[in-house]
């Protein structure tokens, strides 16, 4: 029986290779339904990706795309005011711990799981839907 040989691989955090944004946005990007155009960016959209910090990695950024792609009605690339307001830099811009950004994830998840119904998400994540309210404004998340 043979063995496979492992390897490990590192790389620098997304933060430090913004060069690599086009292919990982690429790569991220949803195959576009027949008849629907692809997932495309504006020159300013993806500047804007490129000052962001990333703290959550490759991985937030799956979550942006992913985001995006499913909750997208309008047509023509992304534009910077599309993004979420902590990739923009807004009052959500600030950094967070990993509790928080896992808090903030786990919130996300529920409301793109329950259609945005802040309450049923709440249910879900057994908290009050209040609390769901002031963590969305405490991470600077709105429009959900």
């Amino acid at each position: 029986m043979g063995r496979l040989a492992v390897r490990s691989v590192s790389l620098p955090p997304l933060r430090e290779r913004p060069e690599d944004l086009p292919v990982l946005l690429a790569a991220l990007s949803p195959r576009p339904v027949p008849g629907h155009p692809p997932l495309t960016w504006t020159v300013e959209a993806r500047r804007t990706l490129e000052r962001h910090s990333w703290p959550g990695n490759v991985a937030e950024l799956a979550t942006v795309v992913r985001a995006l792609a499913e909750e997208r009605r309008l047509s023509g690339p992304v534009r910077p005011e599309e993004l979420p307001d902590a990739v923009r830099g807004g009052a959500g811009g600030r950094r967070l711990g990993s509790l928080e950004r896992a808090e903030r994830d786990a919130i996300l998840e529920a409301l793109r799981t329950h259609g945005g119904n802040k309450a049923r998400a709440a249910k879900a994540l057994g908290i009050a839907r209040a609390t769901v309210y002031r963590k969305l404004r405490s991470y600077g998340i709105q429009g959900i």
